[in-house]
């Protein structure tokens, strides 16, 4: 059975910070053009920035070689809600249980952070699996909380919360 390390991504370790920007961009490149890539150039510009403390973490997880092969950030959206983002497993890691394990974890760190309520916006079509990870987490859709304008028209985005 594959073994993952989960780790908070850190300023100050510019290694962690490299796998970090890489597993960003191999997310945008799995999305290609559904989402638009403009807020996530900039977040990959500014990381650990919006997903760093105090309001906020960003989770690298390695495999037992310590390739970094997921990812999940927790940031502020708004008094006492959060939102997870970019939640992102690499293929040859996934099957394994490793982005409900990201998932998890960025719900632990977001109910020491003090949020109350997490937010998240996903894809159908491309994103089923993580759909149904989300309902079983206890996700519910919810109304749209943030702007999206920089998506196409023709993606459909689901929009999810649940109580901390």
């Amino acid at each position: 059975m594959a073994q993952f390390y989960i780790s908070v991504v850190e300023r100050t370790d510019p290694v962690a910070l490299d796998d970090a920007r890489l597993l960003f961009e191999s997310y945008g490149e799995w999305l290609g053009d559904l989402v638009g890539t403009t807020t996530l150039a900039a977040e990959i510009a500014t990381l650990p920035a919006p997903y760093e403390s105090p309001s906020g973490i960003l989770l690298v997880a390695r495999d037992e070689s310590g390739r970094a092969v997921g990812i999940v950030g927790v940031r502020e959206h708004s008094g006492p809600a959060c939102e997870i983002k970019r939640l992102f497993v690499r293929e040859e890691a996934r099957g394994h249980g490793l982005g409900r394990a990201l998932a998890r974890a960025g719900l632990d760190h977001a109910r020491a952070l003090g949020y109350a309520e997490c937010y998240l916006t996903s894809v159908p079509g491309v994103m089923d699996g993580a759909l149904r990870m989300y309902r079983a987490l206890g996700f519910a859709e919810s109304e749209r909380f943030r702007d999206f304008s920089h998506v196409r028209d023709d993606v459909r985005l689901i929009f999810m919360k649940r109580a901390l």
